[in-house]
């Protein structure tokens, strides 16, 4: 059983539309690390779990520090005040639609054709091409469309899946976890300390518990988003993975990305996965494995 969980934009504000249920197969639960591994097996089914307290935030104004995994040697305030979003942010958020349900090729077109000045910016930073001698604007986009739909990379990294009652997939977008706080769909899974990473500023490693009124449908002990990156810098930066990774094989790859950012200071590592004609995952690490290449080399 999925549940698709409706959210909507009014103006600048959230609202929680309501909650629609469909049966489908769904993907079982894995580690943040090889998550996307996980698109091939099938959830243990659980009956949903009764949730008395209010949801956790995953923003706030208040300066709470408090201890988590990492750092070990200091406490950190894992709820940053909330993102400032801009028009493509809310774009993308109406593209994703309701929590849970699939984003098709027909929305993901008509957000790159109704934000041309955003897909001209992403073409200028890969060097005017995605594959070799596609250089007009209709043929990048056209491939802009490809590898951010082919693996449903898109709906993944920007929007978040239900996968059963304990795993979330993707969900590595901040402006997605304002929207479902702010619609009360979603917060911070609580007791889960020892799983919470933090480089203050930078990246949100963190538990999601996802609830329909007073029941918990879906939990992950593990998710995370970079908090420097809008859309389109998101959109921008697994683009260029995609680019510069050299792998060519038709399997699933992993690479590390460097994502540089003024708001950052100190530039930070993202895990980059695709297959030869799509993105598959995209996010930022912490404590990123030394074993990993550069997306580059």
């Amino acid at each position: 059983m999925k549940q698709f969980l409706k959210v909507g934009l009014v103006g600048s504000g959230l609202l929680l539309l309501g909650v629609t249920t469909v049966y489908s197969s769904a993907l079982a639960q894995s580690s943040p690390r090889i998550e996307y591994q996980a698109r091939q097996k099938k959830p243990k089914p659980t009956r949903a779990i009764s949730a008395r307290s209010a949801l956790l935030p995953f923003f706030d104004q208040e300066n709470n520090p408090a201890q988590v995994g990492i750092p070990r040697d200091r406490l950190v305030d894992i709820t940053p005040p909330a993102p400032q979003l801009n028009e493509f942010d809310r774009k993308v958020l109406a593209t994703c639609g309701e929590f849970g349900s699939p984003v098709g090729t027909v929305r993901l077109r008509r957000l790159f054709a109704e934000s041309p000045d955003v897909v001209q910016r992403i073409k200028t930073a890969v060097g005017g091409e995605i594959f070799p001698g596609r250089r007009s604007d209709q043929q990048f986009q056209d491939d802009l469309l490809t590898i951010w739909s082919n693996r449903k990379g898109f709906e993944h990294i920007f929007c978040g899946e239900l996968r059963g009652s304990q795993q979330i997939g993707g969900l590595h977008y901040v402006g997605r976890y304002w929207q479902l706080q702010q619609a009360g769909i979603a917060g911070r899974l609580p007791n889960n300390a020892q799983a919470e990473e933090v480089v203050e500023g930078k990246i949100y490693t963190l538990g999601v518990e996802v609830r329909r009124g007073n029941q918990v449908i879906s939990r992950d002990a593990k998710k995370g988003y970079s908090y420097v990156s809008n859309a389109e810098e998101l959109l921008t930066d697994a683009t260029i993975a995609f680019k510069t990774s050299r792998s060519t094989s038709s399997s699933k790859s992993v690479c590390l990305f460097t994502v540089r950012d003024p708001e950052a200071r100190v530039p930070f590592k993202a895990v980059f996965v695709k297959a030869a004609r799509g993105i598959v995952t995209f996010y930022p690490d912490a404590t990123p494995s030394q074993r990993e290449a550069a997306c580059d080399r």
